[in-house]
């Protein structure tokens, strides 16, 4: 195996961080592989790398935590089908439409706050305000063409919260962001959001819709399964620091 080949360098986390940034593709580690994929990492310079495994492979989770790496997040996959016809669901007030430029300030602002439960501002070794501009800019960049579409929900006085989705090259829907203003929370904006989004996906031609959150974020879990989506996986993110002292020595993430 080249190890080599299976640390993937993460050019856009790079660049936003001002970090050197990889993450391992295979997730069934031994002991040997381990080590020379820190090693290879330390050749190059690298100052953080993911690593997605399965919660049940307590083998590699027990390598992985023995070579430094540290448990950031559980990765939560929703699913669900799309079988009724989308025009027979009940549809409420306020108003779901596609987002514009003129958004996009309301919308990273939301952004900015809304996504606290993510790996990143529990790794430790980013700050919050880069975490903040993170989602903010992941959802100006969704609005201007990295995602298909953003939905936008908006009671009359402009975006109060926003959905962006994907089109994957399997035909499976993929949501993306999902974000409420915290003024406007508990109203059920959430859920009709997403309800809008499986219009929009069914209206796109596909039927298969998959969500990904946080282990943590059981608030968002609930929406999901109250809209139908069921847990189909779990994986577990873990996060190893290469940053060292003056003596070689590595010291983990940066405080």
């Amino acid at each position: 195996m080249q190890i080599e080949q299976q640390i993937q360098f993460l050019e856009w986390d790079s660049d936003f961080f001002g970090l050197r940034i990889a993450r391992v593709t295979i997730n069934q580690l031994t002991a040997e592989i381990m080590a020379a994929v820190s090693a290879a990492c330390r050749e190059q310079q690298i100052d953080c790398l993911y690593f997605l495994v399965a919660p049940e492979d307590s083998a590699t989770i027990r390598q992985a935590e023995e070579q430094g790496f540290h448990l950031v997040d559980i990765r939560v996959t929703l699913e669900r089908q799309i079988t009724a016809n989308p025009g027979t669901w009940k549809s409420e007030a306020p108003a779901v439409r596609l987002a514009n430029v003129a958004d996009i300030p309301a919308l990273r602002l939301i952004a900015a706050a809304n996504h606290r439960d993510s790996r990143f501002y529990h790794d430790g070794g980013f700050s919050s305000e880069r975490c903040d501009e993170l989602y903010a800019t992941w959802i100006e960049k969704s609005c201007k063409g990295y995602a298909d579409a953003v939905l936008v929900v908006d009671c009359g006085e402009g975006a109060v919260g926003y959905l962006s989705c994907h089109l994957q090259d399997n035909g499976t829907g993929q949501i993306g962001l999902v974000g409420v203003s915290s003024s406007c929370q508990g109203q059920g904006l959430g859920r009709h959001l997403l309800n809008e989004s499986l219009r929009w996906f069914m209206a796109a031609g596909t039927s298969r819709i998959q969500v990904v959150t946080q282990g943590r974020n059981l608030g968002a879990q609930r929406l999901y399964q109250k809209t139908g989506f069921l847990t189909s996986s779990l994986q577990l993110w873990y996060h190893k620091w290469f940053r060292t002292d003056g003596r070689g020595i590595e010291t983990g993430a940066p405080k």
